[in-house]
C-alpha cells in the first residue's frame, strides 16, 4: 500500500502520467538506492511477476468487425490498408501485442519512419503491460526491433530512442537505458518525454525529491501538463507535502480527465484527510 494506493491503483497513475517505459517495475518489491544507475540495476534483480496473463479478448461488435476485416483481407489487393485496419482496432481494444504484429507486417511491406514507429509503440504499450515473463520477453525485443528500424532511417528521432531506452530497464543491460534517455536530453535538454521517463525512474527507486524537480521541470515546460501535475503530486504526497499535493490534485480534478482517475484522485484525496 502507498499512502492509500494499492498496487494496481499506483499502476493505472504511472501508466496515465505517460510513464509507461517504468509501469512494470511499480509492481514489484521496492528498496531504497541512492541514485538512478542504482535504481536500473535494482530493477534488473527485482522478481516478475509469474501470474498467468489472461487471453485478451474482443468485444462481440469488434470480433465480428475483425471476421469481416479478415475475410476481406483474403482478395484485396491493397492489403495495407486493412492490416491498418485490424491494427486500429487491436489499438482500441488494448490487444497491443496483435496490434503490434499488424503495425509490422505494414511496414514490413511499406519500410518507413511512421510505419515501424507505429508497429515500435504497439509493441512498447504490449510488453509494458504483460504479465508473463515469456511474453514481456517477445515484445520487449519486438520493440527494439521495431524501434531500431526507425533509427537506422532517422538516427536524431528522440521518440524512438527514448522508447527504445525504457526497454531496457530491467533487462541484462539495464545500465543502457540510462545511458539512452541522458543522450536523448544531450541533444534535447527540454524532451518531456525523457524527463518524465527519468521522473518515473526516481519514483521506482524512491527518490522522491528528485521526481519532483523532474515534474516541476515539465511544468516549466508545459504549466498546463496533467501527466507532471499527477506525478509531482504523488511525490509530493511520499515527501509529506500533502497540502501542496491536495491542491495540485484538486487542480487536476478540474480538468477534464478519464473518469477512473477521476475517481481514484478522490479516493487518495480522501485518504490524505
Amino acid at each position: 500500500m502507498l499512502n492509500g494506493l494499492n498496487k494496481k491503483t499506483h499502476l493505472v497513475i504511472i501508466i496515465l502520467i505517460g510513464i509507461v517505459g517504468f509501469a512494470f517495475l511499480f509492481t514489484r518489491p521496492k528498496s531504497v538506492v541512492k541514485d538512478d544507475d542504482q535504481a536500473v540495476q535494482q530493477s534488473k534483480s527485482d522478481s516478475v511477476s509469474t501470474t498467468k496473463q489472461a487471453a485478451h479478448k474482443l468485444s462481440s461488435d469488434s470480433e465480428k468487425l475483425l471476421q469481416s476485416l479478415q475475410t476481406a483481407l483474403s482478395s484485396s489487393k491493397d492489403k495495407n490498408s486493412i492490416y491498418k485496419e485490424i491494427a486500429n482496432l487491436y489499438s482500441k481494444e488494448s490487444v497491443f501485442d496483435s496490434a503490434g504484429y499488424y503495425f509490422e507486417k505494414i511496414a514490413q511491406n511499406q519500410s518507413s519512419v511512421e510505419n515501424w514507429s507505429n508497429a515500435g509503440d504497439a509493441y512498447f504499450q504490449g510488453f509494458n503491460l504483460a504479465l508473463s515473463p515469456a511474453n514481456m520477453e517477445f515484445l520487449v525485443e519486438k520493440t527494439r526491433a521495431a524501434y531500431n528500424k526507425v533509427l537506422a532511417m532517422q538516427p536524431a528521432n528522440l521518440h524512438a530512442k527514448t522508447n527504445l531506452a525504457m526497454s531496457y530497464v530491467g533487462s541484462d543491460a539495464p545500465m543502457k537505458a540510462i545511458t539512452m534517455l541522458r543522450e536523448v536530453l544531450d541533444q534535447e535538454p527540454n524532451y518531456i518525454p525523457a524527463i518524465m521517463s527519468l521522473g518515473g525512474l526516481s519514483m521506482q527507486s524512491n527518490q522522491y525529491d528528485k521526481a519532483a524537480v523532474r515534474f516541476q521541470n515539465v511544468l516549466k515546460l508545459d504549466p498546463n501538463n496533467v501527466n507532471a501535475k499527477l506525478g509531482l503530486a504523488y511525490s509530493w504526497i511520499e515527501l509529506n507535502k500533502k497540502a501542496e499535493a491536495k491542491a495540485l490534485l484538486n487542480d487536476v480534478l478540474s480538468q477534464n480527465i478519464d473518469d477512473v482517475m477521476k475517481d481514484e484522485i478522490v479516493k487518495t484525496l480522501n485518504s490524505l484527510k
